[in-house]
């Protein structure tokens, strides 16, 4: 499940990555408050603008039960400004949709790649 999640993210497809989604999906982009909910998920994910394109890469995969650990790193381009960034991310997965995804990251570092110069 969370190999083809990654796999739709690559993809550029937004449609499939909410798609993956349960419906009452927890979404926490730590350190951001969480969202709650596959409508206002996909809402959010669309108001961020498109991607121009999107590589994550995963570094290790762990999982146990149904809770899916990853470390990656996340580039991707928004409006023509690449972003760099390391993840770590717990997904739990009930009844093949991702109920719970929370995405570890550093803020600052996220930010400042978006404000500097392409």
């Amino acid at each position: 499940m969370v190999h083809g999640f990654l796999a739709a993210w690559n993809a550029n497809d937004l449609d499939r990555v909410v798609a993956s989604l349960h419906e009452e999906v927890v979404y926490h982009n730590v350190p951001l408050p969480p969202i709650q909910g596959r409508a206002l998920v996909d809402s959010y994910l669309r108001s961020k603008g498109r991607f121009d394109w999107v590589d994550w890469k995963l570094l290790a995969l762990a999982a146990s039960g149904t809770t899916v650990l990853t470390e990656r790193i996340d580039e991707f381009s928004v409006g023509g400004r690449r972003v760099s960034l390391p993840v770590m991310g717990s997904f739990q997965v009930v009844d093949e949709r991702i109920k719970v995804w929370r995405d570890y990251f550093d803020l600052a570092m996220y930010r400042k790649q978006l404000q500097s110069e392409s």
